[in-house]
């Protein structure tokens, strides 16, 4: 046993040494090491000119580049633990950003850099070094910033806010969310990896949600509602219910996802408990979207696997007793609801104000940025609700603010998504992989079917699920079965 343990850890260091001098870490490690010594020195002669306080945030921004740029995978992963937590930001003087967005630019200002060091130095392999090679729908993209960019138009005179909102969150969910998963995961190993730090931060999450039922207080059973726990006067979650329903919505068909890529029946049946458990806890959300979009990717599921056995009789029973039950279940219980009904009627109101708004500029709308303008200037929204709120749903905010075209192109850009998603499912050889991008297109259905009722339309919560799924769709729908996950691309790259 001691030899067999020796002679793993010679292994071990054998690796080590080969990646140090051959691997990926030799095409970019003596830049790295360049820049470390130049940086320290830069360090040592600006401390008598520059606040330390801006050395140090130069220093540990270099450093994380740096790590980004040897080991890219490590970054988006932490872009994913990070993903939720939105109300978790860098605020520093005039900056306020959410650390998912800074580590999202250090990760694609890494991936850049290290290209373009990696093409200098090896020019002969050229498009080999590149990292950012893949730029999927990006003519549909385009078209939305373009439509995006004319609707500035009508910015007067507060041209540079709609600019820098066009550059974020427009072009930044675009660029962080999708561009970068597509380029960084290589293989199904790695996209597997993502996976699970999908299912770690969805734990997390349903764990808050957790422990704000554990320490629920007050008259009634709505005291047990799953909200954003607040560790004190940190709630990195922030938002309401919803918060925690919109990511569970995405990272229970993720996990369903892990459970079939296992041959473990002690594994599947963890996953199958993380399932049960995120699933109880979006149910205590009590959030109306999230049910939605639960409900609609179970529908997805049985029509893509189950469609040979559709039953119409059967089919449309359900729907009639689904319905009877939700009709029922509102009208003796969630319209009495104070809350449901302000809702209800924000939301109306809201939808109104769009759509009035909407009529007057209906090809290119009022201007990135002017929904919460528009509604502030709505004396019965002011009477009824006070502050105005986002729009909830991002039909109503892109014909507000980008008119026709911009609902047009940003439609576009969903629906060739939702076509890729669907040519991949239909390009997989195996039962295994079709079962795999099932899932997939289940997660897209619903992170959409939920962003039509919240205001996340622009934000990682929405974007980087769709985007790592896009490139779990490339892996899986052009290759074998799943099962033959010792494929031969971890192979090529392990030599």
């Amino acid at each position: 046993m001691e030899v067999k343990s020796r002679v793993q850890s010679c292994n071990n260091m054998e690796k080590i040494k080969q990646y140090l001098i051959f691997g990926e870490f030799a095409e970019f490690g003596k830049f790295a090491i360049a820049t470390l010594i130049g940086l320290s020195i830069f360090s040592l002669l600006a401390v008598n000119f520059v606040p330390p306080e801006y050395i140090v945030a130069v220093d540990v921004a270099v450093v994380i580049i740096l790590a980004m740029a040897v080991y890219p995978l490590g970054g988006l992963c932490l872009i994913v633990l990070l993903y939720p937590f939105n109300n978790w930001q860098l605020v520093w003087g005039g900056l306020n950003v959410p650390y998912v967005d800074l580590v999202a630019l250090f990760l694609f200002i890494a991936v850049a850099l290290r290209s373009a060091v990696n093409f200098v130095n090896e020019p002969e392999r050229q498009g080999k070094t590149w990292l950012l090679k893949k730029w999927p729908a990006i003519i549909f993209a385009g078209l939305f910033f373009a439509a995006s960019a004319l609707a500035i138009v009508h910015n007067y005179p507060d041209w540079a806010s709609a600019v820098k909102y066009l550059l974020r969150p427009l072009i930044f969910f675009y660029l962080m969310f999708v561009i970068l998963p597509m380029n960084i995961i290589k293989d199904k190993a790695e996209f597997r990896r993502v996976l699970h730090a999908f299912l770690m931060v969805g734990l997390i999450v349903a764990g808050m949600g957790f422990l704000s039922v554990l320490s629920a207080s007050g008259p009634g059973w709505f005291k047990y509602r799953a909200m954003p726990f607040a560790f004190g006067d940190f709630n990195p979650l922030g938002g309401n219910h919803n918060a925690i329903a919109e990511v569970l919505a995405a990272v229970i068909p993720l996990t369903f996802l892990l459970s079939l890529l296992t041959d473990k029946i002690k594994v599947r049946g963890w996953y199958i408990l993380a399932i049960l458990f995120m699933t109880i806890i979006l149910f205590l959300t009590l959030s109306r979207s999230g049910w939605l979009a639960l409900i609609v990717e179970l529908i997805i599921l049985y029509f893509i696997r189950y469609r040979h056995k559709f039953n119409l009789y059967a089919a449309a029973s359900f729907v009639v007793v689904f319905l009877l039950v939700v009709l029922l279940a509102y009208f003796t219980v969630w319209q009495y609801v104070d809350w449901t009904r302000t809702s209800n009627a924000n939301r109306l109101l809201l939808t109104g104000i769009s759509w009035n708004n909407f009529l007057d500029r209906p090809f290119i709308g009022h201007g990135l940025n002017s929904f919460r303008r528009l509604v502030g200037s709505t004396f019965v929204y002011e009477v009824e609700f006070g502050d105005p709120l986002e729009s909830h749903g991002f039909v109503q905010k892109i014909l507000t603010e980008s008119g026709l075209l911009g609902l047009l192109s940003f439609l576009s850009l969903l629906g060739y998504l939702a076509y890729s998603y669907g040519k991949g499912y239909i390009k997989a050889r195996h039962l295994s992989a079709k079962w795999i991008i099932a899932c997939l297109i289940m997660m897209l259905g619903g992170m959409v079917v939920f962003e039509l009722f919240s205001t996340s339309y622009f934000l990682a919560v929405m974007w980087l699920p769709i985007g790592v799924g896009l490139r779990g769709v490339e892996l899986y729908g052009r290759e074998e079965s799943f099962r033959q996950r010792t494929d031969a691309s971890s192979g090529a790259n392990g030599s």
